[in-house]
């Protein structure tokens, strides 16, 4: 039950924190509503890919230890973001994708890059493990 809650709020509010705090810095404290835009757009914008993210992450947690399956999910979310950008995009504007928007895509990645990673740390089932494996009484 704590994997859809870290992932589908904790994770997008991380993204929009992280982007108002960028945004701020850039266009400083004169425009504030610019800055709720750019935090909410974020906010739904990353839904889909932790989404996504959380859904790879709780399959993963059956196999793989807590440290790998952070980083996996770090790069799962950030593919997933490059992804996004790119085809929304492609599907508003060209067929062809410009080195700009690359980089916009690279810097959208980067920024789900950090809070995907931290929220498969915190949905960490480590209790429900330790209730699995009972000692073999004689």
């Amino acid at each position: 039950m704590k994997r859809p809650v870290v992932f589908l709020l904790l994770g997008p509010s991380l993204v929009a924190l992280a982007v108002s705090m960028v945004a701020a810095a850039i266009v400083g404290r004169i425009d504030d509503s610019f800055i709720a835009v750019c935090a909410m757009v974020s906010f739904l914008l990353t839904l889909p890919v932790s989404t996504i993210t959380g859904l790879v992450d709780g399959y993963l947690a059956r196999g793989l230890p807590p440290l790998l399956r952070a980083f996996l999910a770090a790069a799962i979310g950030m593919m997933g973001a490059i992804g996004l950008v790119l085809a929304l995009f492609k599907m508003m504007f060209s067929p062809t994708v410009p080195p700009e928007v690359m980089n916009g895509a690279l810097c959208a990645g980067f920024f789900l890059l950090l809070p995907m990673g931290v929220c498969s740390l915190l949905s960490n089932d480590i209790d429900r493990r330790r209730h699995l494996i009972e000692p073999a009484c004689a």
